[in-house]
């Protein structure tokens, strides 16, 4: 775990106050006005949150076309956050194998948690509702349920598939009308989506412990 020191710019015109790791920066001068920083507190490390909870069900993960690696891998460390069970890559969905920017967002989750690639994700789809996997997917469409609406129960044997897909497209129709359950987030503002790492990161952790 790191170590971290917070520093204060000495000017008072400035007192910019960041946080450091003394390995790997001085921390002598300001970033912004090129004041001396000061040593404010030190050798401090970040709480460790891990295995304060666990998932209310069991969740894996579909990821249909997703066109960012960086989506993608932000997507891999929420999914080792909330415990999925696995991560299907579909499509032009790129692998940790194939596009080594994943890793900048994964920070080591690609590590962890299990994946495999699939060029057709209806015919997964297919393949997972046989072998018991409900499939939910996140997609504002006229007859969505709003995701603070649902509770899902464990299902025997499988886990919950949770779909997500392309940054414009959306959701395949084909795959969409396979989906056991279709929810949405709740949007107030000007914008009718949020970005769909950010939306995955909201799902997935409601659906495991909401």
């Amino acid at each position: 775990m790191t170590t971290f020191e917070i520093r204060q710019c000495t000017d008072p015109a400035c007192r910019l106050r960041i946080p450091l790791d003394p390995e790997v920066f001085s921390g002598a001068y300001c970033p912004r006005c090129g004041a001396p920083l000061a040593l404010v507190e030190a050798a401090y490390q970040n709480p460790d949150c891990s295995a304060q909870a666990a998932p209310r069900i069991p969740l894996s993960a579909l990821l249909d076309n997703i066109r960012s690696a960086y989506n993608v891998g932000a997507i891999f460390r929420t999914g080792d956050g909330v415990g999925l069970r696995h991560l299907y890559l579909c499509g032009f969905t790129p692998s940790p194998d194939e596009n080594p920017a994943i890793a900048k967002t994964a920070l080591g989750a690609e590590k962890h948690l299990t994946w495999s690639q699939h060029r057709n994700s209806l015919d997964l789809a297919d393949q997972l509702k046989d072998d018991g996997h409900p499939l939910i997917a996140l997609e504002c469409t006229a007859k969505a349920t709003p995701i603070y609406r649902f509770r899902a129960e464990a299902p025997d044997p499988g886990s919950w598939v949770l779909v997500v897909g392309n940054e414009q497209a959306g959701v395949d129709p084909g795959l969409l009308a396979r989906c056991d359950q279709v929810l949405s987030l709740p949007m107030t503002g000007q914008k009718n989506s949020l970005n769909v790492a950010a939306a995955f990161a909201a799902a997935a952790y409601w659906l495991s412990f909401a």
